[in-house]
């Protein structure tokens, strides 16, 4: 080869500018390539910036040769204090709050769960990270990080894909405060929601059979929802004659007639209330199982503000009841009860149904400090009787981990606390299967129903709730086998 070249070199090839070709001592001195790291010897050279962090792997030790100590490597490699910065999070590239971190000559960005890029530059959503943005439902959709929002009846999707507006005058009925949802109906049709628009079955997000049934949402095609009612309250329980009912209100206030719409009385033959429950559609009422241990209800009463029996209130027999088949008597897990009923609600102003959450709902809705209303006709103290008009009181989330530290029975994954550790409220006996709601973007959800507790308004104790997400999937089972 290099004869040759030597031969060509001194041909013209039409023009001698134009020569590719040279002698051999030329040619080998062009293609030598001067090994300058990690070749013998190399380490008794003076250090070199370019050497060390370009052709070496820049580590810290490889850095420390050229800055001689500790303190400068530190300031210079890790800090980015030169000119050309070594490191390219000194001035930090990542958008929106993303966190800049350092891979070999080069960085990458650990960015926040809503948004995603090189540089955190690109919004993203996912229904795991606060309900997808979204205000009721959130179902993944097809592409990567992108959700698919819903409402739940009477309540219709905003044009920006996220908020949930009441669909019309005529079809949503109102309380007083947050809003209140119409009528909500419980159907055993196909529950299952998969389509793509997030619209629902029928259009509505609900199923029907006949003109009962529960409303449903599509953000996971198998969520139930219910319509809603009004303002915040307090956290009460149905209370009973019966002292083994020990379920925990206590500091309430006052629910106005209308507030707690959803809120339902359990009554055994005797006429004597005993439990509370919650109205999640026109048929069916989610109440706690051991409100059935020892009574058996014979029927209800809906859209009731004083204890006694008025002519505005609604009495509906008790068709059919279940108890959830894990339902554990001893430490209260499980503890979650349907009601169906022999007649369908009439909905009005004082009897609404209220909504289930979703998974990834609840999940936003039960982080730690949220409040929640409690209401029912339990008694004001342990000892005490039940109370004569409905009574509510607002209680914060608290977290699991710290109310096991205060309660001596165990808790489950199927269990959340509420209240305050200085003792000022609380649910307490007669109050059980009363519900534990939340009010969510003018919406009210049905996020417990009240359980057990170690007496009522005890210093350094809290209520606990059954977590009606853990159940959607059984409330669904159970209403489409009617």
């Amino acid at each position: 080869l290099y004869h040759s070249a030597e031969y060509l070199s001194d041909c013209d090839c039409n023009n001698a500018a134009l020569a590719v070709f040279m002698r051999k001592d030329k040619a080998h001195e062009v293609l030598r390539v001067h090994k300058r790291a990690n070749y013998f010897l190399e380490e008794i050279h003076p250090g070199d910036l370019e050497r060390e962090c370009n052709e070496e792997k820049c580590s810290f030790e490889e850095a420390k040769e050229i800055f001689h100590s500790q303190e400068k490597t530190v300031r210079n490699l890790i800090l980015g204090e030169i000119e050309g910065s070594l490191n390219p999070c000194s001035t930090n590239p990542c958008n929106n709050g993303g966190v800049c971190k350092i891979r070999h000559y080069s960085y990458f960005c650990i960015c926040p769960p809503e948004f995603g890029g090189h540089n955190c530059e690109t919004g993203e959503s996912e229904c795991w990270y606060k309900n997808g943005g979204c205000w009721h439902y959130c179902r993944d959709g097809d592409s990567a990080f992108h959700v698919v929002c819903s409402c739940a009846r009477d309540y219709a999707l905003h044009e920006d894909g996220k908020r949930c507006v009441q669909a019309g005058k005529a079809e949503a009925s109102r309380t007083t405060a947050p809003a209140a949802r119409r009528e909500g109906t419980v159907g055993n049709a196909t529950m299952e929601n998969q389509r793509g628009d997030g619209s629902g079955l029928n259009g509505t997000g609900s199923v029907r059979r006949g003109n009962e049934g529960l409303h449903q949402g599509s953000d996971w095609g198998d969520v139930l929802d219910m319509p809603q009612p009004s303002p915040q309250t307090t956290q009460t329980n149905i209370s009973s004659t019966l002292e083994q009912y020990d379920s925990r209100v206590t500091g309430g206030t006052l629910c106005h007639r209308g507030h707690c719409p959803w809120q339902v009385l359990l009554r055994d033959s005797r006429d004597i209330g005993f439990c509370g429950g919650s109205l999640i559609g026109r048929r069916w009422v989610l109440t706690a199982a051991h409100c059935l241990d020892l009574v058996s209800p014979q029927h209800v009463t809906l859209g009731e503000h004083p204890y006694q029996r008025e002519f505005k209130e609604q009495k509906i027999a008790v068709e059919r009841t279940w108890t959830h088949p894990h339902y554990n008597s001893n430490n209260y897990n499980g503890d979650i009860a349907l009601l169906y009923l022999s007649s369908a609600a009439v909905l009005n102003t004082y009897v609404i149904p209220i909504c289930l959450p979703s998974p990834n709902l609840a999940a936003l809705l039960s982080e730690e400090g949220r409040v929640g209303m409690v209401s029912g006709w339990g008694a004001t103290h342990k000892r005490g009787s039940t109370l004569r008009f409905l009574m509510k009181v607002r209680l914060p989330i608290v977290g699991l981990e710290r109310c096991q530290q205060a309660m001596d029975r165990l808790l489950t994954d199927s269990m959340f606390c509420a209240g305050h550790s200085t003792a000022t409220a609380d649910a307490c006996k007669g109050d059980s299967g009363g519900p534990f709601a939340v009010s969510h973007r003018n919406t009210w959800f049905l996020l417990g129903i009240v359980s057990w507790g170690e007496g009522c308004a005890e210093q350094g104790k809290y209520g606990v709730y059954t977590r009606v997400s853990n159940y959607i999937p059984w409330i669904k089972e159970v209403v489409q086998s009617v």
